[in-house]
């Protein structure tokens, strides 16, 4: 297998060269957005949980990094400041929420993009090849199955690769989105606790103001 990479990289013009770099980032790139939203996921449900826990079980909230204390937060800053208001508390709430689902969804659009146009690079490097190829033909005035086998294995080879970019981008786009959906989910189910927790702590600043 390595041989057939060596053999069309050392065969493939400058233009394919270029394809097949190109390629190899986006394969670099999707699998880096991969591993660490896979790795924030897991991080976030982890410590979601915890806080969660923290939640229900109405003791002393800590400073957890994840985005259930980022919602959490946000709010009790503007209880802080007096910006926030027992009425205009669901609505807080509901744009905590979506910019904590906008953060975790972050750079799913670059591999949304990568499984699109990944395979249609491949599909330029393999055309640009053939053409290359039957010019060659042309000119040395040979028909030889040798000389077009051999033109079409390399001419392929950037349409190979861009599938194999393209088809772990696309699995990978498609699990990231339900494990972030899950757990979107189930901070959904903490979000009345939140917002009684924090109304108590409302209306006891209320008192103390007066």
């Amino acid at each position: 297998m390595g041989n057939i990479w060596i053999t069309s990289w050392r065969h493939s013009d400058i233009f394919c060269r270029g394809i097949l770099v190109i390629l190899g980032v986006l394969s670099v790139y999707s699998w880096y957005i991969i591993f660490e939203k896979l790795f924030i996921i897991r991080t976030a449900y982890v410590k979601n949980r915890y806080l969660g826990n923290l939640i229900l079980s109405k003791k002393e909230i800590k400073r957890v990094p994840c985005p259930l204390y980022s919602i959490f937060d946000y709010l009790t800053t503007l209880i802080r400041y007096n910006k926030f208001s027992l009425e205009m508390s669901k609505s807080y709430i509901e744009k905590a929420f979506i910019k904590e689902q906008n953060n975790l969804e972050k750079n799913l659009t670059s591999l949304a993009t990568i499984t699109t146009v990944a395979p249609f690079l491949g599909l330029l490097g393999t055309v640009w090849g053939l053409l290359v190829s039957f010019i060659n033909m042309s000119i040395t005035g040979s028909s030889s199955i040798k000389v077009v086998a051999s033109g079409v294995a390399e001419a392929l080879i950037t349409t190979v690769l861009g599938l194999m970019v393209a088809i772990p981008a696309a699995v990978g786009y498609n699990f990231l989105k339900e494990k972030i959906k899950v757990l979107m989910d189930e901070m959904e189910f903490f979000i009345p606790h939140i917002e009684q927790y924090l109304n108590e702590i409302f209306l006891k600043q209320n008192e103390k103001q007066k």
